[in-house]
């Protein structure tokens, strides 16, 4: 004989204690897995779009048979209110399918238009040429950082390696923070090649002055494409707490001087992410690797410091051990 009731059994107080642990111990196991998948893909994305604008600076070079120049600048007085003072991604824009912005910028306010229009004095001048800045591309961001957050001061406009000196001009909130950003800048060296006997050695790829002419053949017959830095990751700024700056896409390059920071102690003049334990480059080559932060950080004439000096150095013939750093 069966019998049916009209009453449920539920769950005890006890099994759904039970029942809430075991999910909360799954998540506990599951989420660092899951992150480090994440990090992963964003590892793999970034390094794609640094490898990107390599390939982009090689078929700037068969256009013009030179790279990039480091930044359209002048190299004497340190500023000069007549130069336009953009950085090398302007040039690449129309081999990353960014044409049509290109050519939108204007060379002055009378809106002339030309191929590899010099833009016109301080470019940032222009209202029209700042809101074509606020253009925003994701293949000049790292999906690890949080690029585009509220800055306390503003957006990088200008950054300028001259001799010694390291120059950068930001524009001020609440329009700064408008500008579209990045977290690649061009490698100019350990400095630019007027900072003494010393640093010259270390002249990098994108040595920041308005006449630069290096070809790939130079490249390749002094250290090799394959042994120099190209363009590297940074945060732009401190990169816990609240941020300090960011880098609009028309800053242009940093030297390595600093050495390679992590997001705990970033500031703006360093290469520097969000990835744990390294910062991604893009070599002469076009090939992205990463490289070990070490003792890279304000010691000059260290270990790690001297390699990290030797690979973005495109002329100083050294042929050290680079494992200490290079991933």
């Amino acid at each position: 004989m069966f019998q049916r009731s009209g009453k449920r059994k539920g769950f005890t107080l006890i099994e759904l204690l039970v029942v809430i642990a075991i999910i909360a111990l799954l998540m506990a196991l599951l989420l660092p897995a899951v992150q480090k998948v994440r990090e992963a893909a964003n590892k793999m994305l970034c390094a794609s779009n640094l490898r990107q604008m390599g390939i982009a600076s090689h078929n700037f070079h068969n256009d013009y048979n030179r790279l990039p120049a480091g930044m359209w600048g002048t190299t004497n007085p340190l500023y000069d209110p007549n130069a336009n003072y953009a950085g090398q991604i302007y040039e690449l824009l129309p081999y990353m399918e960014q044409d049509n912005l290109y050519k939108s910028f204007w060379v002055s306010d009378t809106n002339q238009t030309s191929p590899m229009q010099p833009l016109g004095p301080n470019w940032w001048n222009s209202s029209h040429n700042r809101q074509m800045v606020t253009a925003r591309m994701k293949m000049f961001r790292c999906p690890s950082d949080t690029l585009y957050e509220t800055t306390s001061f503003g957006r990088f406009i200008m950054m300028s390696v001259q001799g010694c000196t390291l120059t950068g001009v930001y524009y001020g909130n609440p329009t700064g923070d408008t500008f579209g950003s990045t977290n690649y800048v061009g490698c100019v060296g350990g400095f630019s090649d007027g900072c003494g006997t010393y640093y010259s050695q270390w002249d990098g790829i994108f040595s920041s002055r308005y006449n630069k002419t290096l070809t790939l053949g130079q490249l390749t017959v002094q250290d090799g494409t394959s042994n120099t830095l190209m363009y590297g990751e940074t945060l732009g700024g401190v990169g816990r707490g609240a941020r300090d700056f960011a880098f609009s896409w028309m800053c242009g390059t940093l030297p390595t001087y600093w050495g390679l920071a992590d997001p705990t102690n970033s500031q703006w003049y360093q290469f520097s992410s969000r990835h744990p334990a390294v910062v991604q480059f893009a070599f002469g080559d076009c090939s992205t690797r990463g490289l070990r932060r070490g003792t890279t950080v304000n010691l000059p004439g260290g270990p790690d410091w001297a390699v990290l000096m030797q690979l973005s150095g495109r002329k100083d013939g050294y042929n050290n051990n680079t494992s200490a750093i290079l991933d």
